[in-house]
C-alpha cells in the first residue's frame, strides 16, 4: 500500500494532545504525594498495603519527571520503615536493584531517598540487611560518601550504618566495601551521629 502522508496537527489539535500528557503527569505528581503524606501515618499503612501500593510505586521510580521519582522512593521507604513485613514486599517486588541503579545516575534530592529506602529496609533484621547488601547497594552507597552534598553523605551513612549494626559478618563486608576511610572523612568533616553508629557496631 502507499504510504500515510503525515498530517501536521494545527495549534489547538496540538494543544489537546499536550493537555492529555499534562494531565497524566499531573495525576502521576498527585497520586505520588498523597501516598507519601498518606504513609506518615500508621492507621493508613494497612489500607496502602492491601491497595496494592508497592507493585504501584515501583515503575514510578523510573519515571521522567524527577519529582515524582523522589516522591516515589520516599513513599517506599515511610513504608519499608513501619515494619519489616513491608521492607520484605521492597525486597520482593525487586525495588532494591533500581534505587541501585538509580543511586549512581540521579540528582541529590533523589539519592537522599533511595539511601533512606535503603537503610529502611535494612534496619529490620540481618537477613534483610543482606538483602540491600545482595542487591548491590554497598559500592553505590559508598559512591554516595563522596557526593559533595552533606544530606546524601549523612544518608548513605545512616544505611550503612544499619546494615553493620546487626552482626560482624555484616559489618566486615561493609569495611570491605571501603567505607571505612570515607565515613572517617566525613566525621572530620561534620560531627554525625549515624557515623559513630557505624563505629559502634
Amino acid at each position: 500500500g502507499q504510504p500515510v502522508p503525515a498530517v501536521t496537527l494545527g495549534p489547538a489539535a496540538m494543544r489537546a494532545v499536550l493537555q492529555v500528557f499534562e494531565n497524566y503527569q499531573r495525576a502521576r505528581v498527585n497520586f505520588v504525594q498523597t501516598v507519601a503524606e498518606l504513609a506518615t501515618r500508621p492507621q493508613n499503612i494497612e489500607a496502602l498495603q492491601n491497595a496494592g501500593v508497592m507493585q504501584l510505586l515501583r515503575p514510578l521510580l523510573l519515571d521522567n519527571v524527577p519529582s515524582i521519582q523522589q516522591s516515589a522512593a520516599l513513599a517506599l521507604g515511610r513504608l519499608a520503615n513501619y515494619n519489616d513485613e513491608l521492607a520484605e514486599a521492597v525486597v520482593s517486588n525487586e525495588v532494591l536493584p533500581q534505587l541501585v541503579y538509580s543511586l549512581a545516575e540521579q540528582n541529590r534530592f533523589y539519592k537522599k531517598a533511595a539511601a533512606f529506602v535503603l537503610r529502611a529496609v535494612a534496619k529490620h533484621s540481618p537477613q534483610l540487611a543482606q538483602a540491600v547488601v545482595d542487591s548491590g547497594a554497598l559500592d553505590a552507597l559508598v559512591g554516595c560518601l563522596e557526593e559533595f552534598d552533606p544530606g546524601v553523605k549523612e544518608a548513605a551513612a545512616w544505611a550503612l550504618g544499619y546494615i553493620a549494626r546487626h552482626n560482624g559478618e555484616l559489618a566486615q563486608t561493609v569495611v570491605d566495601a571501603g567505607a571505612v576511610p570515607l565515613l572517617v572523612l566525613c566525621v572530620q568533616e561534620r560531627s554525625w551521629s549515624s557515623s559513630v553508629s557505624l563505629f559502634s557496631a
